[in-house]
């Protein structure tokens, strides 16, 4: 873990460049271009908003929109979402300089994961927008904001460094990441609040807490819709999944990097 700071430190130059080449290729040849950061989230909201609040009326027991709840959950599973699919491909698709440029190769990984937390405080800013105009405005408590933004982005680079080594060997990780993905979100409480569990039986709730991404989507909406702290305990659960995910990440990556060149 230590020696990937040390090295990610010397090679800070490299991975700006790498993180600001992501950021622009992105929507490279389109019209609106950098604009499509933001965009996209207020498609999505409009969407939700069409689908939960005009069509399914479905109701919470808040004063603010549901389209609101499921958009504040959407927005950073969307950055975990991307950051395994993208990520997992991160070696794979650069092979050339995998091969021909001496670099730490995590810079590849970790470059993926922070494109996709930019691309997520940009929905925020949107967000943000959206709260004020319904009327949910803020609170002191957005100062523990960082919180779950940093378990979340520990979290991932390590599952991002986990697959991205992975699909060098196993090419099937690509294939079978949608699919896991999709499903994970279903145990994750993002189209329903964790209080429908209430009256769920103790090993669904077990369940369903032990799922890291349980407490870091809670604790956005308890601190951006709710105005109050998270669930200290299961943030603090997550944070030390967090943890070990990216001491066992960093492990398998520096494990087996060596091979990522004659087998890419």
């Amino acid at each position: 873990m230590f020696s990937n700071l040390k090295e990610l430190g010397e090679y800070h130059e490299l991975l700006r460049t790498l993180v600001s080449k992501d950021i622009r290729a992105r929507y490279k040849g389109s019209v609106l271009g950098f604009l499509w950061n933001f965009a996209i989230p207020l498609l999505q909201l409009l969407v939700f908003w069409i689908l939960f609040g005009i069509i399914v009326r479905v109701q919470l027991d808040s004063d603010y929109p549901f389209a609101i709840f499921l958009f504040t959950g959407l927005l950073p599973w969307n950055f975990l979402a991307n950051s395994l699919m993208v990520g997992s491909l991160c070696i794979v698709s650069n092979a050339n300089l995998v091969k021909k440029i001496y670099f730490p190769l995590q810079i590849l990984p970790t470059t993926v994961v922070i494109s996709q937390l930019i691309s997520l405080l940009l929905g925020m800013v949107v967000l943000a927008l959206i709260v004020l105009v319904f009327g949910v405005g803020f609170s002191t408590y957005l100062l523990l904001l960082p919180l779950p933004l940093v378990v979340e982005f520990v979290f991932l680079l390590g599952l991002t460094y986990a697959l991205s080594c992975a699909n060098v060997f196993f090419r099937d990780v690509e294939h079978i990441i949608g699919i896991v993905v999709m499903a994970w979100m279903y145990v994750t409480p993002i189209l329903y609040p964790i209080s429908y569990l209430d009256d769920k039986p103790a090993w669904a709730q077990a369940a369903i807490h032990l799922n890291p991404m349980t407490g870091v989507i809670t604790a956005f909406q308890d601190i951006i819709l709710d105005h109050r702290p998270p669930d200290w305990k299961w943030l603090g659960y997550a944070a030390l999944a967090a943890l070990v995910t990216y001491f066992v990440g960093s492990y398998i990556f520096n494990r087996y990097k060596f091979r990522f060149e004659e087998e890419v």
